[in-house]
C-alpha cells in the first residue's frame, strides 16, 4: 500500500500483518480525496478505526493541518507509529508533532467520551460487519451532537457495497459511490 499524492506521494506504508484489517485499497483513497477536492487543504481530520494510517497519513500528505487516529489493537497503532516515523511526519508538514495525534480506543467508545476535539472531515471505516451491525444512525448523531463534526464539516463511512447508506436529520447526503465491493458515503452535517 502506498499514499497516493501530495507530499508523500508514492511512499510504501507498512500494513499490520494480523489479519484483522482490510486496508482502505489505493483506488478507493484517491476516489475518496476527489470527493473531498481542496476541502481537505488546512482541514482536521479524523480517522476512526485507522489500522495502518493509510488514510489519515493521505490527509496529512495532502495539505490537512491536524490528523487524528483512533485505533483500538496495539499492535495496528504500533504499524501506525512506524508510518509516521518512516514518513518522518513530524519534520515534513507544517506544525510538526502537534499535526497529528493517536488514540488507543475503541472508537466507538472514543466518540462517545470525545470532550472538546472538533473536525472538519471524519472517516470511519470499521470491519464490514461490525459496521453493518451496528449501523450509522448512532455514529452520526454522536458526531453532531457532541460537535466532533463542525457544522459543515463532512462524515464519510467507507462499507461494503451492499450495505444501505443510511438517512439522518442532522445530515446530508451529499455522495453516495460504490467501488466494486466497497461504498463511500460523504454526509455534510447541516
Amino acid at each position: 500500500m502506498r499514499i497516493t499524492s501530495g507530499i508523500f506521494g508514492s511512499r510504501i506504508l507498512e500494513t499490520p500483518k494480523t489479519g484483522d484489517i482490510r486496508p482502505t485499497q489505493d483506488m478507493v483513497r484517491q476516489a475518496l480525496f476527489s470527493m473531498l477536492g481542496e476541502g481537505i487543504a488546512g482541514a482536521r481530520f479524523l480517522d476512526l478505526f485507522a489500522g495502518s494510517g493509510a488514510v489519515g497519513l493521505e490527509a496529512l500528505s495532502r495539505g490537512a493541518a491536524y490528523a487524528a487516529f483512533v485505533e483500538a489493537d496495539p499492535r495496528h497503532v504500533a504499524v501506525i507509529e512506524r508510518n509516521i516515523a518512516a514518513l518522518r511526519v513530524a519534520e515534513a508538514v507544517p506544525g510538526g508533532a502537534a499535526a497529528f495525534r493517536i488514540y488507543r480506543r475503541d472508537a466507538y467508545k472514543w466518540i462517545e467520551s470525545c470532550n472538546g476535539e472538533s473536525f472538519d472531515i471524519v472517516f470511519a471505516d470499521p470491519p464490514y460487519a461490525l459496521g453493518a451491525e451496528r449501523g450509522y444512525p448512532g455514529v452520526l448523531e454522536a458526531l453532531a451532537s457532541r460537535g466532533i463534526v463542525k457544522p459543515g464539516g463532512m462524515f464519510i463511512a467507507e462499507t461494503a457495497a451492499s450495505q444501505p447508506v443510511c438517512g439522518h436529520p442532522l445530515w446530508e447526503t451529499v455522495k453516495d459511490r460504490t467501488y466494486g465491493k466497497t461504498r463511500l458515503a460523504l454526509y455534510r452535517r447541516k
